[in-house]
C-alpha cells in the first residue's frame, strides 16, 4: 500500500506536473466518498430496523407487552400430548406394552395487531386520531409468531390490504426476508424455522387510511386475510391458521380505545 501511495505521488504530485493540483482535488473528493460509504456501511449494520422504518428495540417492547397483556389467554396445543386409555383388565402373567402415540401436529402462535401509540406512549403514527374524512392517517401493523414445538419450513405470512389502506413502504423484520407488498397483497417469507431459536421471530409495517363518510365512528379495517402457511417437519402436515382482522379499533398507552 505504501508503494502503491508512492508510486502515485511521483507520477502525479512531482512539481513539473501542471495538473497536480486537479488530481489533488480529485483524490480528495474520492478520499471523502470512500469515507462516506464506511460510515454509511456502519451505520446501517447498527440500525437496520430503524433505516427500514422502526427501530427493532420498538417491534420487541410492542411484542412482548402485548404478550403480557394477553398472557392469560392460553393455549392448551402447543404441547404435544399422549392420548389417554381406559384401563384394562390384563392377564398379570403378561407384560402390558404401552400403545405408541403418534406425534400431534405443531400449533403456531400468531399475533397480528396496530398501533398508533407505543405502550410507553411515545407517538408511532401520523395524522388526525381519530380519523378524519378524506385526510390519510398512518398506522404502524405488528406481526409475530411463536410457541411451536416442532421444525417448520416454507414458513409465510400473507394478508390483504382494504381498499382505502395503502402501504406507505417503510417496515422492518427481525427475521427472514423483508416483507414484500404488491398492490393490497402483503407476503412475508421466513424460510425454515427451527424450535431453538430464541430470536423473536416479528415484523412491523406502516399503513395509511383515508376514511370515507361511511367509516367514520366506527371501526375501520386495517388489515385483512391474515394467514400463515407453514409445514411442520415432524408430522409432515401442512399448517395454516387464520387471525381477525385488524381495525383502527384499538388502544392508546392509557388503554383508552381510540378508533
Amino acid at each position: 500500500m505504501k508503494k502503491l501511495f508512492k508510486k502515485r505521488w511521483d507520477k502525479h504530485y512531482h512539481s513539473e506536473n501542471k495538473n497536480r493540483y486537479w488530481h489533488l482535488v480529485i483524490d480528495s473528493a474520492l478520499a471523502i466518498i470512500l469515507i462516506g460509504l464506511i460510515v454509511t456501511n456502519i451505520y446501517i449494520s447498527n440500525n437496520y430496523g430503524s433505516v427500514l422504518g422502526i427501530q427493532h428495540e420498538v417491534i420487541i417492547n410492542e411484542i412482548e407487552n402485548e404478550n403480557n397483556s394477553n398472557a392469560t389467554n392460553t393455549d392448551n396445543d402447543n404441547n404435544d400430548v399422549a392420548t389417554s386409555t381406559e384401563d384394562k383388565i390384563t392377564d398379570p402373567t403378561q407384560e402390558e406394552k404401552p400403545e405408541p402415540t403418534k406425534p400431534k401436529t405443531t400449533n403456531i402462535e400468531l399475533k397480528s395487531f396496530a398501533r398508533y401509540y407505543t405502550s410507553e406512549g411515545e407517538q408511532l403514527g401520523i395524522g388526525p386520531i381519530p380519523p378524519v374524512v378524506g385526510e390519510p392517517t398512518n398506522y404502524w401493523i405488528f406481526i409475530s409468531i411463536g410457541n411451536f414445538n416442532h421444525d417448520l419450513e416454507n414458513v409465510e405470512i400473507s394478508a390483504t390490504l382494504p381498499s382505502n389502506v395503502s402501504s406507505t413502504g417503510d417496515s422492518s423484520v427481525t427475521w427472514g426476508n423483508n416483507i414484500e407488498i404488491v398492490e393490497n397483497k402483503i407476503s412475508w417469507e421466513l424460510g425454515d424455522l427451527k424450535i431453538e431459536n430464541e430470536e423473536l421471530i416479528a415484523a412491523a409495517f406502516e399503513v395509511e387510511i383515508i376514511p370515507t363518510d361511511d367509516q367514520i365512528g366506527s371501526a375501520t379495517n386495517l388489515l385483512e386475510d391474515i394467514s400463515i402457511t407453514a409445514t411442520d417437519l415432524v408430522t409432515k402436515k401442512e399448517i395454516t391458521k387464520h387471525n381477525p382482522v385488524i381495525t383502527t379499533n384499538i388502544k392508546d398507552s392509557s388503554g383508552v380505545v381510540i378508533n
